[in-house]
């Protein structure tokens, strides 16, 4: 029975996030919550998030709990019932926000002719300002415009998987010790010659470039930074390399003159999503269907003419 009516002041967008470790369809949720401020023209600063779905916070959980918190932090729906409990809560001004899958940077099955897209700049800018990297990205810098990174971004199966490893049976609805048989998450579409794929692009550095470039190759998997390392390593790439998977969403976060190099393996090259988002913030893209294990020199081929046609006349 309920006992008591409560009233909430806030705005309060409510959110049913798509997923919680995709960080592709992440991304909807997040772009769309942007969008969803920008129309309804609420500031963050008063802002009550509230998540009616039942995942855990996951690994991405810094962009609700910085980029999008004001004074308020953001509630799951476990958090929502300690809150509440058996009340009727009433909102004074509430928004249900866009669902992921109606995000528009889920175009995937065709190339667009859009560029430089106003929305999907506004929102890489807007998640490095909230996360407060800003003075870390390369238009505060000052280093030499010639250098240039490659980040291979390596797709390996050497995270475990994410439903045990953020799973919280102190704020949630589950039992976490019911999810101890869960090891390592393999994932497809992984280079099967990786180091092997290392080392020749490690080849590019000391080559001579026709613009000049001195190239430093960096290899990362990324399952094994944190969300903020993850971010300030996309602010200091130039050519981001990698098999197609969401980790590619990443590609947004680069300096303006950077460029995506898409490795389609494994049968992935009718999803046009990261073609489409490398346009949409105005960066160069190349990408070519590949044989698995990968060719190194078709690849080596790829990433220098990536490389080659880098805007060096300023760090960014």
């Amino acid at each position: 029975m309920i006992s008591t009516q409560v009233w909430e002041e806030s705005p309060t967008l409510i959110v049913e996030r798509d997923t919680f470790a995709n960080f592709f369809h992440n991304s909807e949720d997040f772009v769309n919550t942007l969008i969803a401020l920008a129309i309804l023209e609420w500031s963050t600063d008063d802002l009550q998030l509230l998540f009616t779905d039942l995942y855990p916070k996951g690994p991405f959980w810094p962009i609700w709990s910085q980029v999008f918190k004001g004074r308020r932090e953001p509630l799951t729906a476990w958090d929502i019932a300690q809150k509440y409990g058996d009340k009727r809560v009433c909102f004074k001004k509430v928004g249900i926000a866009i669902l992921g899958a109606a995000s528009p940077i889920t175009v995937a099955s065709f190339n667009t002719k859009c560029k430089a897209s106003s929305i999907v700049r506004a929102y890489s800018d807007y998640v490095v300002r909230g996360l407060g990297f800003a003075p870390e990205s390369r238009y505060a810098s000052t280093q030499d415009p010639k250098r240039v990174v490659v980040t291979f971004m390596a797709r390996r199966s050497s995270g475990e998987w994410p439903e045990k490893r953020f799973c919280d049976s102190a704020r949630s609805f589950f039992d976490c010790a019911k999810l101890g048989h869960l090891g390592i998450r393999k994932l497809g579409r992984s280079v099967r010659n990786d180091g092997e794929v290392v080392r020749a692009l490690k080849s590019l550095e000391g080559r001579a470039f026709p613009n000049g470039a001195r190239v430093t190759v960096r290899d990362v998997d990324y399952s094994s930074l944190s969300f903020e390392d993850q971010i300030k390593t996309n602010l200091d790439t130039d050519v981001m390399v990698g098999p197609h998977g969401a980790g590619l969403m990443h590609n947004i976060f680069m300096p303006d003159r950077a460029a995506l190099v898409e490795l389609f393996i494994d049968g992935s090259s009718a999803n046009r999503h990261f073609h489409n988002l490398a346009n949409w913030q105005g960066r160069q893209y190349h990408s070519a269907s590949l044989a698995n294990p990968v060719p190194t020199g078709q690849l080596l081929s790829l990433v220098a003419a990536a490389i080659s046609a880098l805007d060096l006349s300023k760090p960014y």
